[in-house]
């Protein structure tokens, strides 16, 4: 009997659900890929700032957990397979009738036909890493079939679905536009502060130049500041801000920003698609400085030089204020979410004729000089001496220059140079001394190459941004017989690669393991290239900054798991120049190995899974220098 009642329940819910199915089938809507009609909660939004790019799509939360079903969003076939260490991890591409294509990222596994079609090509390639492209016929879904289960694969911080809607041009779409009814959110946008920064040499922000924060305050969705900023000439605003979602602490990103100056529309941003060569160009529509100097991220209200993205449906002087009398302006920014929810932060500036002599504070200041760049203006802080007017000695090009100050700043004067004018060799204040390590100018929309006794530089047509004022510096450690290469300034953003040829005075023929990385903090350090010709190295990298030479000769640590006729698994790890291949053999025959960095585990897959893993087994794990370690063992 309860035997019976077992096979009747189970026949009522598979017809319950051949009945939704073919229900969810009917209908046009899009069907929502992770625990469908269930309040569903986001980390992450499309368009979103990213630190090197913009999100492609949202990221669903699986309340920390790997191993929910993933369902297809709408009827097609299965057109592309990704498996890798990074990006994406194990990802899956449906192409729909509508030449719209879904991807879902980060995935456990594959549904088993799929994971069985991998794990053959894998093994036919002899690889982990592959991507494929199945005929049409391969793999057809419905909406609503399981194609997978999320996971926690590749660049993923912690286990969530990546889900992406593409057109027809593989350009992402918001998938929240679709309407799912699993995501809800009544939340306005948050606004966390502004700031603002003198577009020219001639303009001010309370009586200086530079760029300058300003907390905010706030009534219910009303963002203010209550007093009105002094400003004079060109000024750019920019402004930090998050959306929020119903019941999650998470900040994601703002799609719809619109600004006003004394009710007249100057700027409009609009996020709702953009190309896969667009997203690299994010370091130019937020203020890359200020993020790489840990002040947080902030979206620029305006278009500096460079930005060609496609998110400006409507924009007057790029988005620039500029206010040269003596009134009260108020500046009104609008932001909104995809589900129309709105704040808006109101900004009062007051037009201030900047003071040609402001009075001095007694100097207390430390004996040094400071130079800050803001694009092709150079800020020289230096401290005063006396009642005199203290005058700035700049040498440029075997030519002198006497600037005075532009301000005072408290304790400070304040001199502005244009360099355009030429690089400054350096500057001289009051018998204070400042070298400057200015190279060359490199000129943005042109190939350029520049040569010197330690490093040559190919710049490219699209590399720049705009004009790049090229600081480089050599130093030798004798101590520790190292060489550094300082070549730029880390918080400028380049738009595509530069090459860098670096050419040491040490000689490294004697070992083969000496490669070239970059380094911030010389903590951390990540590879660059090993490869040398002539005692020379190229490195062609999309991040200025400081690089150096190191010797790996440790070859990468293997330690063992499980080893057992049914799973091998390991943790490996590398030193330094970081781990490029792993292989491993069963009685001489391949052994695919799933390799996860982030927990520095690999573990086995075998072909044919009922057969044991018995016999001689041998892993070789290999690194960037070459350096490698075997571990052979057998298995019973």
């Amino acid at each position: 009997m309860r035997s019976s009642k077992l096979i009747y329940g189970l026949a009522i819910f598979i017809l319950n659900f051949n009945l939704y199915s073919q229900e969810i089938r009917n209908t046009n809507d899009y069907f929502f890929p992770v625990m469908p009609n269930e309040i569903n909660y986001l980390s992450g939004t499309m368009g979103e700032i990213r630190s090197t790019h913009f999100h492609a799509g949202i990221d669903i939360k699986t309340s920390g957990r790997s191993g929910l079903p993933v369902y297809a969003t709408q009827d097609g076939y299965v057109s592309r397979i990704r498996v890798s260490t990074n990006g994406y991890g194990h990802a899956l591409y449906i192409l729909h009738p509508n030449g719209e294509t879904s991807v879902y990222g980060h995935l456990l596994r594959y549904r088993d036909d799929i994971a069985r079609y991998v794990l053959e090509q894998q093994y036919q390639k002899q690889t982990f890493q592959i991507s494929l492209f199945p005929d049409k016929g391969l793999f057809e879904v419905k909406k609503g079939d399981l194609i997978g289960l999320s996971g926690n694969t590749g660049s993923s911080l912690g286990p969530h679905l990546h889900f992406e809607i593409r057109d027809e041009n593989q350009r992402p779409l918001n998938p929240l536009k679709k309407g799912f009814s699993e995501i809800q959110d009544v939340v306005p946008p948050a606004v966390y502060a502004v700031a603002f920064k003198t577009m020219d040499i001639k303009s001010r922000i309370g009586n200086e130049f530079g760029r300058f924060e300003y907390t905010v305050k706030n009534r219910g969705k009303e963002y203010f500041i209550d007093e009105p900023v002094e400003v004079y000439g060109k000024i750019g605003i920019q402004i930090k801000a998050y959306d929020r979602f119903n019941g999650i602490p998470n900040r994601n990103g703002i799609p719809y920003i619109s600004v006003y100056l004394d009710e007249d529309k100057i700027f409009e941003v609009q996020i709702d698609s953009f190309s896969f060569n667009d997203t690299r160009h994010v370091v130019n529509y937020y203020d890359y400085s200020a993020r790489k100097n840990n002040n947080g991220l902030f979206q620029k209200m305006y278009l500096d030089d460079g930005n060609d993205l496609p998110f400006y449906p409507f924009f007057k002087n790029r988005g620039i204020i500029d206010i040269r009398d003596d009134q009260l302006h108020k500046v009104i920014i609008q932001l909104k979410d995809v589900y129309g929810n709105m704040s808006t932060l109101t900004i009062p500036l007051h037009g201030t004729t900047p003071m040609t002599q402001a009075v001095r504070i007694k100097s207390n200041a430390a004996d040094q000089i400071k130079t800050t760049l803001y694009e092709k203006y150079l800020k020289i802080t230096a401290p005063t001496s006396g009642g005199m007017v203290d005058n700035c000695l700049l040498y440029s090009n075997r030519m002198r220059y006497e600037l005075l100050p532009s301000y005072y700043s408290e304790d400070h004067a304040v001199y502005l140079w244009d360099m355009n004018l030429g690089l400054p060799d350096s500057i001289n204040v009051c018998d204070i001394s400042k070298d400057m390590n200015y190279e060359v100018t490199l000129p943005s929309g042109v190939d350029f190459n520049f040569y010197n006794k330690v490093f040559d530089l190919k710049s490219f047509r699209r590399s720049l941004y705009d004009t790049l004022y090229l600081e480089a510096e050599y130093k030798q450690l004798a101590e520790s017989n190292t060489e550094i290469f300082t070549i730029g300034n880390s918080t400028v953003p380049l738009a595509n690669s530069i090459q860098i040829t670096l050419k040491p005075k040490f000689d490294y023929t004697g070992s083969d393991k000496f490669a070239v990385y970059s380094t911030s903090d010389f903590k951390n350090f990540s590879f660059e290239n090993n490869e040398w010709a002539d005692n020379k190295i190229t490195v062609n990298t999309r991040d200025l900054g400081t690089f150096t030479f190191l010797e790996d000769t440790l070859s990468p640590v293997i330690h063992p798991i499980q080893l057992n006729n049914k799973k091998i698994s390991f943790r490996i790890s590398d030193d330094l120049s970081g781990i490029k291949k792993i292989d491993a053999y069963l009685n001489d025959e391949w052994l695919l190995m799933h390799y996860d960095p982030k927990q520095k585990y690999i573990w086995s897959e075998a072909l044919e899974p009922n057969k044991p893993l018995t016999g001689a087994f041998k892993l070789t794990v290999v690194d960037n220098v070459g350096n490698i370690n075997e571990y052979k063992t057998q298995i019973n």
